[in-house]
């Protein structure tokens, strides 16, 4: 009996599980991931937790990425992308481009050869994932390729003892029939243009929320990038690219508040001479345990209740705040050591691409809007269809492939 496929579109947290709750149901998901790691963005988030576990859900991660580390019971490809889709009669027949290179999950050990014949090139081509539990640790950035770009031998491929990267001299095409697709493409972190007020991109110690997650999860705190020092004092300015008719995004990202109240607890309880303040339009109470932590907050660090209008350089890297102060009515200005710019969760570039050819629709924020049916050839599942935390993804992945096992038998 020919297999069921199901094409899972993302390798993030969200197709992930909804891989893995397939293949327990006895299906046959294929994941389709056009990075060169599994994980997605979930894999880089670090761990919050204070004297106690503060329901960050980078666990909920770990625990994923380890049930496929060693014995995955999916098949899944990296460095794919989509070039088409078409539909005939019940089946979907997907067009698959690998390449130009790719690492073998069966054979890659994880020793880091590679890493390390990279980094004597002084080059950057070989990234590392941020999860031990992220298994190909190693993948190859195309753009970051200096070896490719000249046309020279790569040193990975030679280094390598097991001969587990594939260098190929075009994408391999591979044409798959699928009896039903999901699509779990997950965001996009807001990034602020070069031109913005924030100061971002021209003021060192003015960084994003997902860069101080990066910093956390590789070096354990969050320190001002000027000079590796930590911050005495440390504003988070939330609601950036969120919420904002000025650049059409006037939904809320949700799960932002959530997150700064978490981190500010991490960073107190590891500082607690450190001075937060948070800078915010109005609390949105997202999230298990919210009105614990956000009490708390209010006790430890400073809460106002309208966003800063200027941003300049200061002395010694630091920033100058401007705001509206209701305590004084008038407009202040204070120096931080650290910015912190919460950003939103923006829909994938790709969306109105993917939607054409899977016949979905897109919701007035830009993202995919699923089929109305409840059992469908088609799911959307987690961030791709709107922001959502980790927890709510997984939760959301597992709908999903109960939705999609239902269609195929009919249900």
């Amino acid at each position: 009996m020919q297999k069921e496929v199901i094409i899972v579109i993302g390798g993030g947290i969200t197709g992930l599980t909804v891989a893995l709750e397939l293949a327990h149901l006895g299906k046959h998901p294929l994941v389709v991931e056009r990075g060169p790691l599994l994980g997605g963005r979930s894999a880089s988030l670090p761990c919050k937790a204070t004297d106690r576990c503060l329901k960050c859900n980078n666990c909920l991660v770990e625990d994923t990425l380890r049930q496929i580390k060693y014995d995955s019971p999916f098949e899944f490809m990296t460095h794919t992308t989509i070039s088409d889709i078409r539909r005939e009669a019940e089946s979907w027949y997907v067009t698959l481009e690998t390449g130009p290179f790719f690492i073998d999950w069966g054979k890659c050990t994880d020793c880091g050869a590679c890493y390390e014949a990279c980094a004597r090139l002084g080059a950057s081509g070989v990234v590392r994932g941020a999860s031990i539990n992220q298994h190909p640790f190693f993948g190859i950035d195309q753009k970051a390729c200096s070896c490719l770009q000249k046309g020279a031998d790569p040193a990975c491929v030679k280094e390598c003892p097991e001969g587990a990267i594939n260098i190929l001299t075009r994408p391999q095409t591979r044409e798959v029939k699928a009896h039903g697709i999901v699509v779990a493409t997950g965001y996009t972190p807001y990034v602020p243009p070069e031109k913005n007020r924030f100061g971002y991109g021209r003021l060192p110690n003015v960084i994003t929320t997902q860069e101080a997650d990066e910093m956390l999860r590789e070096s354990g705190a969050v320190t001002r990038p000027s000079d590796g020092r930590v911050p005495q004092r440390v504003a988070f300015v939330q609601c950036v690219g969120s919420r904002d008719r000025r650049i059409g995004r006037e939904y809320c990202s949700r799960i932002c508040c959530g997150y700064s109240l978490r981190l500010a607890l991490h960073m107190i309880h590891k500082y607690p001479d450190v001075d937060i303040t948070i800078f915010y339009m109005d609390i949105q109470n997202f999230g298990k345990d919210f009105e614990k932590y956000y009490s708390e907050v209010k006790d430890k660090a400073k809460l106002v209740r309208g966003l800063p209008g200027d941003f300049y350089a200061l002395d010694e890297g630091k920033i100058s705040v401007s705001y509206f102060s209701e305590e004084q009515q008038k407009n202040v200005a204070q120096p931080f050591d650290l910015v912190l710019l919460t950003i939103g969760l923006s829909p994938q570039e790709e969306n109105p691409d993917l939607a054409n050819m899977l016949g979905l629709g897109i919701n007035e924020d830009g993202f995919l809007r699923p089929s109305q049916a409840d059992a469908s050839a088609v799911v959307v599942a987690g961030t791709a269809r709107g922001p959502m935390d980790v927890a709510e993804c997984i939760c959301d992945a597992k709908s999903a492939a109960f939705k999609m096992a239902n269609f195929l038998e009919g249900s």
